[in-house]
């Protein structure tokens, strides 16, 4: 069983990865990221929208899939609920609202993750209930916690270093954050 440091180190670099995905999904949708092709140089691209077209739910289902990484609640698996949990016990109530929030979409995105984000399926039918995730729940509260769950973890992060710098306006400023994720996860209830 790895300690509670090391757990959270991996989680970290993970929720950092996480970012990277997002980052790189956003600058898509904006427009500021246009993929390119082949050995072309980047003066010599013209965007193309079949491209981005084809680009864009790739990149979605990357970050889904990532996301289901960082919530799994298996014994084997890095949940973040559990190793914010064990590190921030004093954290409850943040963390059980954003986790309520989280509970409804677990299954979906685990099917979602294994038969169209990560593992793939060998048949239509099989990938199929991996489209269950957008039929089940709104694309907008699944971004939306997806965004509170960056804003805890980041909070959290903040915490930590406000901690280590003895910083009391680093620590006033990731408490704010921490105390506006209950009433951020009460405005998820209905989208």
């Amino acid at each position: 069983m790895p300690n509670v440091n090391e757990e959270y180190a991996l989680f970290v670099r993970r929720c950092l990865q996480f970012d990277h995905v997002w980052t790189i999904y956003f600058d898509l949708l904006s427009g500021r990221y246009i993929p390119s092709v082949e050995n072309r140089k980047f003066e010599d691209l013209e965007p193309s929208p079949a491209l981005i077209g084809e680009m864009v739910p790739t990149v979605m289902f990357i970050l889904l899939a990532f996301f289901y990484s960082l919530i799994e609640d298996s014994d084997d698996a890095l949940d973040g609920f559990r190793i914010w949990r064990q590190k921030y016990p004093e954290e409850e109530a943040a963390i059980a609202a954003l986790e309520q929030q989280t509970a409804p979409l677990r299954d979906d995105l685990k099917v979602f993750r294994n038969r169209l984000g990560f593992h793939g399926s060998r048949t239509q039918k099989h990938e199929s209930s991996g489209y269950d995730l957008f039929g089940n729940h709104s694309g907008l509260k699944v971004l939306e916690t997806m965004k509170t769950f960056k804003m805890l973890n980041a909070a959290l992060i903040a915490k930590d270093l406000a901690r280590q710098n003895d910083s009391a306006k680093e620590m006033a400023t990731a408490r704010a954050l921490l105390d506006s994720i209950p009433s951020r996860c009460r405005q998820l209830v209905g989208i």
